[in-house]
């Protein structure tokens, strides 16, 4: 599989190259793209921050300037990493490959058990970063999910650290992405890796570098969302932290060869519901006898397990041709939590899930109500109170819609889009930087 998602991409890349220099022939600069996901952004809270008379110039400006999606539905789960490798994909998750924040789903494999997808060679299709490269073109990124070790980005700070705590991070983004960038840049090698210091990084490579295609990742609204909930001062504050650094990104593109067309797209991966109340559905698997535990609650042996993405989970049998055990899986979540008023939104089955290009493991997935969440593990109490905010839930809900604002040539001004999809985004930059798009899902927007 690995040797034809290889060879997949090399075609789709070599068919960018062709089309650019026959492109580039024609005469006329090249464009470049600057891709800011604000994690956690909802569709409408620029709404919802001028009813409360919070202030956010930069993104005002852009609205003015540019079109304004009513929302994108994005992936299913309806969390990080699925949503930005489908941004830069154009397809969902049963074909990209990243199924989750986190790769691991058997309950005996502790070693791995807190590691997320953080490699690019997990991805099974060609990203945007290949195309642009293969083409010749430049490619920067920082804290960009699922782009560790990627050779096809010229100045990588990628998303990743040591979930056992013994590195720090900054130590680990010089191995894992370009390795003299940070030194170069007078990045030390300790300290805390904030949202103002992934902006000053990615100021200073467009300051530099000058890159063709450029994805930014800031993570802090999401932060403020999961601690306080959906909305509030806190959420206010951030925000407005987040369009003031949006605002320094765009100040160093007009700084650095203002002759080029220049298109920014200013996006999210997902919305966020408020929860009051968590459900651990492992705890009742191991009711159910698919997994076994000892006397400390450790996991001994297991026919199914499940695979937590907040507002959802999978459920996943340990033999992929197990129906056995995925009958069980399904009778082990009684009808007493399913309903409008339960914990339980549904329990949705294989074809629900293919149909929202979800986890093609998956026997079955969770699909939770607002107002209630998902918990790993497969002991303690199955029910506890505990508040929040979080995503993962069906990317369908208004309240999961992500916000997309684009502005650039060919754009309208102060323009409205409909609700689009999140595998619009890769087809759309690929047409803006003048790449041939591998076989993808979704379509240009402009």
């Amino acid at each position: 599989m690995r040797e034809f998602c290889s060879m997949s991409k090399r075609v789709a890349s070599l068919a960018s190259a062709m089309l650019v220099l026959a492109l580039a022939a024609c005469g006329g600069p090249q464009p470049r793209v600057m891709i800011i996901s604000i994690d956690g952004l909802w569709a409408r809270d620029l709404e919802r921050l001028d009813s409360a008379g919070v202030e956010t110039p930069v993104l005002d400006s852009l609205r003015r300037a540019g079109a304004l999606a009513e929302g994108v539905i994005g992936s299913f789960p309806s969390v990080t990493y699925p949503s930005h490798t489908t941004m830069v994909t154009g397809v969902p998750p049963r074909i990209h490959g990243v199924y989750s924040n986190v790769r691991v789903y058997d309950p005996l494999d502790t070693a791995h058990a807190r590691d997320w997808y953080w490699r690019a060679d997990w991805i099974r299709v060609p990203t945007l970063m290949d195309l642009a490269h293969e083409a010749g073109l430049k490619v920067g990124a920082v804290f960009w999910p699922v782009t560790a070790d990627d050779p096809s980005i010229d100045y990588n700070v990628p998303e990743i650290w040591d979930p056992a705590g013994r590195r720090s991070q900054l130590s680990l983004l010089r191995e894992r992405g370009t390795p003299w960038l940070l030194d170069s840049l007078g990045v030390p090698q300790e300290g805390e890796l904030t949202d103002s210091l992934r902006a000053a990084i990615a100021i200073e490579i467009v300051r530099r570098w000058d890159p063709d295609l450029m994805l930014v990742h800031l993570i802090e609204v999401d932060a403020a969302k999961h601690r306080h909930g959906p909305a509030g001062d806190s959420v206010w504050a951030a925000i407005r932290e987040a369009d003031h650094r949006i605002g320094m990104l765009l100040a160093a593109l007009r700084q650095n060869n203002r002759r080029r067309p220049t298109t920014v797209i200013v996006t999210s991966d997902h919305g966020f519901y408020g929860y009051r109340r968590v459900l651990r559905p492992g705890v009742l698997l191991a009711r159910a006898g698919l997994v076994r535990l000892d006397s400390r609650g450790n996991v001994t042996s297991w026919d199914g397990a499940v695979l937590p993405s907040g507002g959802s989970a999978a459920l996943i049998t340990r033999e992929p041709q197990d129906t056995a055990a995925a009958r069980r899986l399904r009778a082990a979540i009684p009808a007493a939590l399913i309903g409008p008023d339960k914990p339980v939104r549904a329990v949705w089955p294989p074809d629900s899930i293919a149909a929202l290009g979800g986890d093609p493991r998956a026997s079955w997935a969770i699909v939770m109500n607002e107002g209630f969440y998902l918990a790993g593990g497969y002991s303690g109490p199955l029910e506890e109170e505990r508040s929040g905010g979080g995503h993962g839930y069906d990317p369908r809900d208004p309240a999961l819609h992500a916000f997309l604002l684009a502005a650039g040539p060919g754009i309208a001004p102060n323009s409205t889009l409909p609700l689009v999809r999140q595998t619009d985004l890769a087809p759309t930059v690929a047409k803006i930087l003048r790449l041939a798009p591998a076989e993808v899902e979704g379509k240009a927007l402009f």
